[in-house]
């Protein structure tokens, strides 16, 4: 099984067992009930709160989608329900949070985003049994660790699957598109300085690069890798440092609060580089991003997911998303979390 992506053969596999009562699946999902409810643990508020938003906006569209399509006929059109929560951008909330939608009737998990949110709300879904299907969370630790449990026989049942890349998967295709772009551009770029944030994401994330760099051994060296806090309110230190280290290329792996500060901190410093490339962050394409940073995020780049806008379905789902949104675009926040419900009607 590959522990960084939704098997659907594995996730149907412990549903129709658990409906034949074999296993553990939610007893009142084998009652057939009028009403399914999902729990969603979203930031809210606090520094992440437009990510959050964004992800309960997109699951609520596809929970609207499944419902006016007839809901889920092989439970009786069985009708779904989002049950939504705030985890405040803090991991113990989080916890709490989903233990308290839990209790509430939730019988099925979704969002977190966070990557150490996800973590700690990954041997919660194990622990209660319930179906946890993560939507946004690059950190491979949380599905790997419980894929590698079920296959040494730790535990009878895997509850927690994702439907994102993991920070393996974006660290070789960042250290690829580099390649490809330099290539292109006939440029060849020598030194690259790596900031990130020192958290859960930014850590697995600067380590999957490094050693994608490593194995590839494109031509580039990174020369430094400069951590900072997951919540700096001040990034001149390390930007100080980062031009420093003369580098043709800044790589940053950033949240959005920091990627606002990094950006003008750059540009305050005079930092003089080839480009800014980012093996994978969502601090860098967030609508609140764009619109503030202006001018100053012309011609960053970003190794990321998007929504597949050549799909007449996503220009339908992206259109009413904007105009609920008061023009957010349909981006990675909220076209993940309508595809993780998605995958939760079709599996059901």
């Amino acid at each position: 099984m590959d522990s960084s992506r939704l098997d659907r053969r594995d996730f149907l596999r412990a549903a129709t067992a658990a409906s034949l009562g074999v296993g553990a699946f939610p007893a009142v999902l084998r009652a057939q009930p009028r009403t399914i409810k999902i729990a969603m643990v979203e930031p809210l508020t606090g520094p992440m709160a437009d990510v959050g938003q964004d992800s309960r906006l997109g699951a609520q569209l596809a929970i609207e989608a499944v419902n006016a399509a007839g809901g889920i006929k092989s439970l009786g059109s069985a009708r779904l329900e989002l049950l939504v929560a705030d985890s405040q951008t803090k991991v113990d909330a989080a916890r709490a949070e989903a233990e308290r939608l839990i209790n509430g009737g939730a019988q099925l998990l979704t969002g977190g985003f966070h990557s150490a949110h996800v973590a700690t709300l990954t041997p919660l879904a194990q622990q209660r049994r319930i179906p946890y299907v993560i939507d946004i969370s690059a950190a491979d630790q949380p599905t790997a660790n419980i894929a590698k449990s079920v296959r040494e026989g730790q535990q009878k049942v895997q509850y927690v699957y994702r439907i994102f890349p993991g920070t393996a998967t974006f660290g070789r295709n960042a250290v690829r598109f580099m390649t490809e772009v330099f290539k292109e551009a006939g440029v060849s770029p020598k030194r690259i300085v790596v900031l990130y944030s020192n958290d859960l994401f930014g850590k697995t994330q600067t380590e999957s690069f490094l050693n994608a760099q490593k194995v590839a051994n494109p031509g580039f060296e990174v020369v430094e890798t400069i951590p900072y806090p997951e919540n700096a309110a001040d990034l001149s230190t390390e930007v100080s440092r980062a031009k420093a280290a003369k580098p043709d290329i800044i790589a940053p792996v950033t949240r959005p609060a920091t990627a606002i500060l990094l950006l003008e901190e750059l540009a305050k410093q005079r930092v003089e580089v080839m480009g800014v490339i980012s093996p994978g962050a969502p601090g860098l394409y967030e609508t609140r991003q764009i619109q503030q940073l202006k001018e100053l995020i012309e011609y960053v780049m970003d190794a990321t997911v998007y929504a597949n806008y050549r799909k007449p379905e996503t220009q339908k789902v992206a259109a009413e998303y904007a105009k609920r949104s008061g023009g957010r675009n349909f981006d990675a926040s909220g076209s993940y979390s309508y595809d993780a419900i998605q995958v939760i009607a079709d599996v059901l």
